[in-house]
């Protein structure tokens, strides 16, 4: 979402508050008491059987609300919790449940947050389904360069990424064994250098046409 977009949310936040890395924002099947913006930091939306295994479904960058669809529904169908030490903004949930009594350009802000989480949601699937493993790590950091660059927190083709191999592989459907010999071919290709938590795209235009990244998707509204 962009810093533009994010305005009239970020307006209608009345506090902050803090979560170190792992701490959860709020658990599966809970009923939020308000709705957040994620203001700084990296966390997750993520999905858990009974049996602990965990699939992350989103990742999520600042500007992103965390919970609307937990909002309008009444209950989270997942769990959000912090990659990164994280400040979210906490908004009333009669100001998201509501937003056209009190502000039609919040409620306009707020459909362009439904509409871009599922342009970008409905992508993962297709990285899932389709995208090799080559194409599923090129298109996932593709994406987050833009994401970020769309908040002023990405350079020309650097970027913070400070996930682990573990995460990257919850995200991406891949065992960290996979992960790490992906990484590898990346790096032997010279199209990414990953250290100490910052990643560089060193030929950003053969790895969008590696991922077949088109950034149409994210360009909602």
């Amino acid at each position: 979402m962009t810093r533009q977009a994010a305005r009239p949310v970020l307006r209608a936040v009345v506090r902050e508050r803090a979560l170190d890395p792992d701490q959860n924002l709020i658990l599966q099947g809970e009923a939020p008491q308000v709705a957040h913006i994620l203001l700084s930091g990296y966390t997750c939306r993520h999905r858990t059987l009974m049996n602990g295994r965990r699939q992350i479904t989103a990742i999520l960058v600042p500007g992103d609300m965390c919970d609307l669809e937990a909002v309008l529904r009444g209950w989270a169908d997942s769990g959000i919790t912090a990659l990164t030490r994280c400040v979210f903004g906490e908004i009333p949930l009669e100001q998201v449940a509501d937003p056209l009594r009190q502000e039609p350009e919040l409620a306009r802000a707020l459909l362009h947050q439904l509409l871009y989480q599922k342009a970008v949601d409905s992508e993962r699937v297709l990285s899932l389904g389709q995208r090799t493993a080559l194409q599923r790590l090129a298109h996932l950091f593709c994406e987050l360069q833009e994401r970020l660059q769309a908040v002023g927190l990405a350079e020309e083709d650097e970027y913070s990424l400070p996930l682990t191999q573990a995460e990257l592989s919850e995200l991406t459907g891949m065992t960290n064994v996979h992960v790490n010999r992906t990484l590898q071919v990346l790096r032997s290709q010279n199209l990414i250098r990953w250290h100490r938590g910052r990643l560089s795209l060193l030929n950003r235009p053969a790895l969008e046409r590696l991922a077949e990244f088109d950034p149409t998707y994210l360009r909602v509204l």
